[in-house]
């Protein structure tokens, strides 16, 4: 689903309404927007008054459709927004229209979009083009669980296309540190996803954990340093940040024979 998507202050102008108390629709504040607009609470609570009721939200996603009348009180810096709309006349107005409706939408906020939160946040702060950018993707994560959540019938497609696109991420950034320290925390920030979901999501790919998985990649690379070059068994180590004696165990635990043996075979099998 295609939609422009606006930060606070930077998107449509809302429209004033009921400007002395004598008008029956008064409430102090009241304002509409002529966009979606879409509360992430986070921490604390979230008020949202209106002419005929004041509710309070805690650890939800708060949608409140255009045009509705209402005056927002987050009671802290937990509640974070921003607008969205969809393209006038698309199948994707026509389908958010019939989800939301007219009246305030609301659903759990997961564990994946708080994070994306926290994290967008904290780029949103940093004054660069990279952390712009950052922003736009945590972003575009962001609305594709909300929206995943609006159109359950394309949730599973949808988050099969997003689980793919995170595992080439997680190849890419493995294969391109493999020579340096890594941990599972390095790369779950570099996805702007928990330790849990990229754990997650790399059990359920490779059958193994992230530990498994960067070791069985450097022992891949080990074995073709051993076959191509003449580098010492000990530079071969240290290239992958673990001890001589260390990677002996780990290449002789998956090749059954010491790198040593296998250099020689290797070569005699030319």
């Amino acid at each position: 689903m295609k939609c422009k998507v606006f930060v606070v202050g930077s998107g449509p102008r809302i429209k004033k309404h009921a400007q002395t108390e004598s008008d029956p629709s008064y409430v102090r504040g009241t304002h509409t927007h002529f966009t979606y607009e879409v509360f992430f609470v986070t921490e604390g609570h979230l008020q949202i008054v209106t002419r005929d009721f004041t509710k309070t939200y805690e650890k939800e996603i708060v949608i409140i459709p255009p045009r509705f009348q209402h005056h927002s009180l987050p009671d802290s810096d937990g509640s974070f927004c921003l607008l969205f709309a969809p393209e006038e006349g698309t199948k994707a107005e026509t389908v958010l229209k019939s989800r939301i409706g007219e009246e305030i939408c609301r659903m759990p906020l997961e564990e994946d979009i708080a994070f994306y939160i926290d994290r967008l946040t904290r780029r949103r702060a940093e004054n660069t083009s990279t952390a712009q950018r950052d922003a736009e993707l945590l972003v575009a994560l962001i609305f594709n669980r909300v929206f995943a959540h609006l159109l359950p019938a394309d949730a599973e497609k949808r988050g099969k296309a997003v689980t793919a696109e995170h595992i080439n991420e997680i190849e890419h950034y493995i294969n391109h540190h493999l020579s340096e320290k890594i941990t599972l925390s390095d790369l779950a920030g570099r996805v702007y996803l928990s330790t849990k979901q990229v754990a997650r999501i790399i059990e359920r790919a490779y059958g193994c954990t992230f530990s498994e998985l960067l070791t069985d990649k450097r022992l891949a690379a080990a074995e073709m340093m051993l076959k191509n070059t003449d580098m010492k068994i000990a530079e071969i180590a240290a290239t992958f940040c673990t001890s001589e004696a260390y990677f002996f165990v780990l290449f002789k635990k998956k090749y059954g024979i010491s790198p040593l043996k296998f250099r020689k075979e290797s070569r005699n099998s030319v």
